[in-house]
This record gives C-alpha cells, structure tokens and sequence, in this order.
C-alpha cells in the first residue's frame, strides 16, 4: 500500500522529532515537488511538496499518522580545484548558465555530477592547471544558488 504525505513538518533539528520511519533523499530530490520513495522500512510513500521543497530533518506526516523523518544521502559530486582565476571564473560561467546549484569556495567548485554538465567536466579534466575529482559527499549548493523560475 502507497502512503499518501499530507503534512511537512520543518525542523533543523534532526533529533527532535519522533518518527516512525526515515527515508534517505539526494539533494536533487529534496528539491522536487512531486516524489515517490521507499523508506528504511520498505514502505512506499507519495508526496506533492507545493511551494517548498525538503530539507534534513524534516518529518512527513502520512494520512494514517505515519511519520518519516527526512536524511540527506550522499551525492555523486565533482570537486573542481583551480590554480589559475580565469579558469575558475570561466567554469563559474559556464556551469551557471546551465541553471545547475554550484557550491563556491576559494578556487574551489563542487558540483553535482549531472549529465547536463559531462561535456564541460570533460573539457574541466583536460586541463591541467584544474584537478578534477569524482565522488560521493554531502552536496550544498551555495545561498540561494538554484532558483525557480
């Protein structure tokens, strides 16, 4: 049987909720308005996520009572490390406009591994002055980085 959540509730504090269940969602799916998963316990949920979008901690409440607390998975992500400012500045651009979240730091890009993004992470790796790293980490893009049109 399919749980249909039909109240969030937002919380920062991952411990201070009870909650039946968890479930564990990538960043990407934390930001989609409609979603279907399967929590720790095999049950299967649906929810429709209006003008909001999930975030660690937060629990769903289903139609029976069920609570499901929110955990942040791990991502696939690119770790971008430049020597040089154009070349930091010009993968900036060109991630940028292609609407995808972006985490800066000093001489530091991380980034989802999107497909949208392969062509420009191609062309990143061969470039030797900018050391390109895959993995599996927390991904937090910065500010209001991703927006909604």
């Amino acid at each position: 049987m399919i749980k249909k959540v039909n109240k969030i509730i937002k919380t920062t504090d991952v411990q201070s909720q009870e909650s039946s269940d968890t479930v564990e969602l990538s960043w990407f799916d934390m930001q989609k308005p409609n979603l279907s998963a399967i929590t720790k316990k095999d049950k299967n949920f649906i929810i429709k996520a209006k003008f909001t979008h999930l975030h660690e901690g937060d629990i769903l409440v289903c139609e029976d009572g069920y609570k499901i607390q929110i955990l942040k998975s791990e991502d696939e992500i690119v770790i971008l490390k430049f020597n040089y400012v154009m070349d930091f500045v010009k993968a900036s651009y060109e991630i940028g406009n292609r609407h995808q979240p972006i985490s800066l730091e000093s001489f530091q890009i991380t980034i989802l591994n999107d497909i949208s993004l392969h062509d420009i992470i191609s062309n990143l790796e061969k470039n030797e002055n900018i050391q390109v790293t895959k993995a599996k980490g927390y991904f937090k893009p910065n500010g209001k980085a991703h927006h909604k049109h």
